[in-house]
């Protein structure tokens, strides 16, 4: 009971240490001036207490909450915790077996996903009305397929790397000092050495794995094109296509040959009216209006897409964005990572190298108490 509480309490720290790690600052919108510099953990703290006070420092509380609840209930011989952190919980290999810590991840990933959303998103989530939290949280194709969040590019491949990772240090640091054993002076301090050693080579390779997984997570999966594709298909087309001119022509035989067509027709025009909504979640596409048809045979017309595809996300239609009261700058969704390796490529080009070591010091003192 005593990790439950201190899992809740962590919540405020851990809001700010998951902005922070998922702030996407490059460096070419920083020199133009389009962004503010990244900040500091310390800095994204401050902002997070101007611009959203208590509520933003308990953002994420009830899946925390509720996260706490199911570990502490369906694993408390084998888990341990202080706070969400994109590592999954480990456990002692001599008790349990890399497959248990293997399915923990699975169930770990599926709360941290909910908690990381939770926290970055700048919707205000009602705690009593759970379906529209869900809307906000998940995609529509998330929602409709849960087990579409383990599909999300690199996430799992990330965890389960620094799960394996994490079990192999886990497994060479009791040797090293054993709590139940005596040393001499000299030894204890090269043990002690050796120890060090090992928690460096741990900070090495998870503090950029925890990084991936906090960028991973927080990015939805939409189903490729399948929401777009399947949003083009509800709009009927305005101009029959060349296969239904069967129509045309039999209504053309049906007119009397001493009437003739005029030599100029009235040009055809399609408006398309772009209706922006404030910030919504729910897909706004364009409306194209109907186009009155003749008998006389015109070309078929071309629909222009008059919207930057930048400026549009999938589900939340044309989005309009202040920046000054922005508490996180997120990578835009319409430039996703791709999987693994591109999500550690694209931070290493756009951010530099020391963002994927972003609270390196925190990893390094998780390897002494995983």
């Amino acid at each position: 009971m005593f990790f439950f509480l201190d899992i809740v309490l962590s919540v405020p720290f851990n809001g700010v240490l998951v902005r922070y790690r998922a702030a996407s600052h490059s460096k070419a919108s920083v020199e133009d001036g389009s962004v503010p510099p990244p900040p500091t953990f310390i800095g994204m703290a401050k902002r997070v207490w101007k611009l959203q006070g208590v509520e933003g420092l308990s953002k994420g509380l009830m899946p925390t909450l509720m996260g706490g609840l199911l570990f502490t209930f369906l694993f408390p011989w084998g888990w341990f915790k202080i706070y969400f952190s994109p590592s999954a919980p480990v456990t002692n290999p001599t008790r349990v077996s890399l497959l248990a810590s293997s399915i923990y991840a699975l169930i770990y990933t599926m709360v941290i996903v909910t908690i990381y959303r939770a926290i970055v998103t700048p919707r205000k989530l009602d705690v009593l009305n759970a379906r529209e939290a869900l809307h906000i949280l998940f995609s529509a194709h998330e929602r409709h397929k849960f087990w579409a969040i383990y599909q999300i590019p690199g996430l799992l491949p990330a965890i389960f790397i620094n799960l394996g990772f994490n079990h192999l240090i886990l497994s060479m640091r009791e040797p090293i000092l054993p709590w139940w054993q005596q040393f001499s002076p000299l030894e204890y301090s090269i043990r002690t050495a050796c120890l060090i050693v090992v928690a460096l080579l741990n900070t090495i390779v998870s503090a950029p794995l925890e990084v991936i997984v906090t960028r991973l997570a927080i990015q939805r999966n939409y189903g490729g094109l399948a929401l777009a594709n399947d949003s083009m298909n509800d709009i009927e087309p305005t101009v029959p296509p060349a296969a239904a001119d069967a129509q045309s022509d039999a209504a053309l035989d049906a007119v009397p040959q001493t009437q003739t067509a005029p030599e100029t027709s009235p040009k055809v025009e399609q408006s398309v009216e772009v209706i922006t909504e404030p910030f919504s979640e729910k897909a706004s596409y364009p409306d194209i209006k109907s186009v009155e048809t003749s008998t006389i045979p015109v070309a078929a017309a071309q629909v222009v897409n008059t919207t930057d595809a930048s400026s549009i996300d999938l589900e939340r239609g044309l989005l309009s964005v202040d920046f000054d009261n922005i508490v996180v700058h997120l990578r835009n969704e319409n430039g996703p990572y791709l999987g693994f390796v591109d999500c550690a490529k694209k931070i290493i080009a756009e951010e530099g190298w020391p963002t994927l070591y972003r609270m390196w010091f925190l990893t390094f003192l998780g390897a002494f108490f995983m």
